[in-house]
């Protein structure tokens, strides 16, 4: 024991220690032994653990989102010089001098930002393309497809409805001989582009109607302070780009609405959007999660250890943050299957669902985190 103790770290220690001192206080309360884990019953199956931590910076009580609805006319700015030139590279160390990424990223003190942004908080988002665009203003501002302007334009175009709007989810669809992303074929088109490619998706041809740039933008809940507003202002001023409207989302309004689970939805549809008995694996990758696992898909189901990331983290008394470390440990460790692009299933350690107290899944996590180092 000793050699074992001299082997760790005095971190490891101390959580080793604690972790076995709150396991004896469990096993006197409950005047019962401390069984061993045992991987078909203490473990449960989370799809996308990973989520939950993403969601929960819009969903957290007091944050929020500052929102812009934008436009141009095609002839001044083409989309791709909007994304890369005004926004700046999704990686905001790396954005051009100017954009606004770069300025959030080399002012972050200043602009009141509590710490430097990075790949995932960048300070911004825009859509990608007009038809993200026109996706984003249905879900973000319930706005009605006939009733936006590039929504009718797509109609005029001769796109029906029923199409357009199983777009908005990013369908895998035919183009040039193989399946692409629906999202992926329309990046940084600009309008005329985009509803002829749109046409060709469609089967369908005609006239198109002309119009101006329109995109959705808002400002990350990280970087909602007052100097960053004014910062986006001036840029967008700067560029010749017209603010049609601006506003604030509560995180209540994006937890209601499910707002972000909805712009997030390919990953979203697994994580919270749909239970696990309506997911449908490919028969590959149920192939692996019984090899990995030693345990079938439908038997998993069967015995109600299969949650989904919203329910998965209720099942653990635990929150996002908790559970993405959890999730990283379990794919450090391996114990994670790939079913397919934006679904994942992990294997996460839990007490029996009569031992469920935040204190005891506090202490296995922290074991299993232990061990995964």
């Amino acid at each position: 024991m000793a050699s074992v103790l001299r082997s760790l770290t005095s971190a490891r220690v101390n959580i080793a220690v604690a972790s076995g001192i709150a396991l004896s206080a469990y096993a006197l309360h409950s005047r019962a032994p401390v069984r061993a884990l045992e991987p078909a019953e203490e473990h449960i199956f989370v799809i996308n653990g990973f989520y939950m931590a993403m969601r929960e910076k819009y969903t957290k009580p007091g944050e929020s989102i500052y929102y812009y609805l934008v436009e141009w006319e095609p002839s001044k700015l083409s989309w791709e010089g909007f994304r890369g030139k005004v926004l700046g590279a999704t990686d905001p160390s790396t954005a051009e001098n100017g954009a606004l990424r770069k300025a959030i990223f080399s002012n972050w003190k200043e602009l009141g930002l509590k710490s430097e942004p990075n790949v995932g908080d960048n300070g911004v988002h825009a859509s990608a393309s007009p038809f993200e665009a026109l996706a984003e203003r249905l879900n973000w501002m319930g706005v009605k497809l006939e009733e936006d302007s590039f929504g009718k334009a797509l109609l005029d175009s001769g796109i029906p409805k029923d199409t357009i709007l199983a777009w908005t989810k990013d369908p895998q669809v035919p183009f040039d001989g193989k399946k692409a992303s629906l999202f992926d074929l329309f990046e940084d088109l600009d309008y005329d582009d985009c509803l002829a490619k749109a046409q060709i998706i469609a089967g369908v041809s005609g006239k198109r109607p002309s119009g101006k740039m329109q995109a959705f933008v808002f400002i990350k809940p990280h970087a909602v302070t007052e100097p960053t507003k004014k910062l986006v202002s001036s840029k967008f001023a700067e560029a010749s780009i017209t603010i049609v409207k601006q506003g604030s989302l509560t995180a209540e309004a994006i937890e209601k609405g499910k707002l972000i689970d909805n712009h997030y939805y390919a990953i979203a549809n697994k994580a919270s959007l749909s239970k696990p008995a309506e997911l449908n694996p490919p028969a590959k990758g149920q192939e692996e999660f019984a090899k990995k696992f030693g345990i079938t898909w439908k038997a998993a189901l069967e015995k109600g250890v299969v949650y989904n990331a919203v329910d998965g983290c209720k099942r653990l008394g635990v929150d996002g943050v908790v559970m993405d470390k959890t999730w990283a440990t379990a794919k450090k460790k391996g114990d994670l299957v790939k079913f397919g692009g934006g679904f994942y299933a992990g294997k996460i350690p839990a007490p029996p669902k009569a031992d469920n107290s935040g204190w005891l899944t506090s202490v296995i996590l922290a074991l299993y985190a232990l061990v995964g180092k």
